[in-house]
């Protein structure tokens, strides 16, 4: 019987991890980025249902970053449309932003708030730097001002989560 050669098994083993490692390596080997901004808006709602009962109505805002704690969402700006509706004093409401940081790359994602629990982003395309990106978070109205005008809605929510770019 030939003896086993020892070396040539953990070589071998070896080779088939670095082997393996480098096929799954883009996924494993992924930038995960925390964000956190404040975002202030300006969003027109059009009003379709403005019952006792029930409010329901089409919202498009656009925004900008006014302080961030990622340097790549410094300065960055967004553009969203969505609906809401109002009912036995529950708001829920769901649509999708594009927004563009301030060296030109893009990324689109949805957000929902449902009737109960906590409201949710989720990221699903980018061009440039962000090109890939997955993931997403949550968000919180810090507050609303005052309109001037009906229809008219100003306000700054914060934005936190988390999202992966390919490598």
């Amino acid at each position: 019987m030939q003896a086993l050669d020892l070396g040539f098994l953990v070589r071998r083993t070896f080779s088939m991890t670095v082997l393996a490692m480098s096929v799954f390596a883009p996924a494993a080997w992924a930038a995960d980025v925390s964000y956190d901004f404040v975002a202030c808006t300006n969003t027109r709602l059009t009003m379709l249902e403005g019952s006792a009962e029930l409010r329901a109505f089409g919202l498009e805002g656009w925004g900008v970053v006014s302080s961030s704690t990622t340097k790549d969402w410094e300065n960055a700006t967004t553009h969203c449309v969505g609906y809401g509706r109002v009912m036995a004093g529950k708001y829920v409401g769901k649509g999708v932003c594009k927004w563009a940081t301030a060296a030109g790359d893009t990324a689109v994602g949805e957000w929902e708030v449902p009737a109960a629990g906590e409201a949710s982003w989720t990221w699903l395309v980018g061009t440039g730097k962000l090109t890939g990106i997955a993931g997403g978070g949550t968000f919180k109205t810090l507050f609303t001002g005052k309109p001037i005008e009906p229809g008219i809605s100003q306000g700054c929510r914060r934005d936190w989560g988390k999202y992966t770019l390919p490598s």
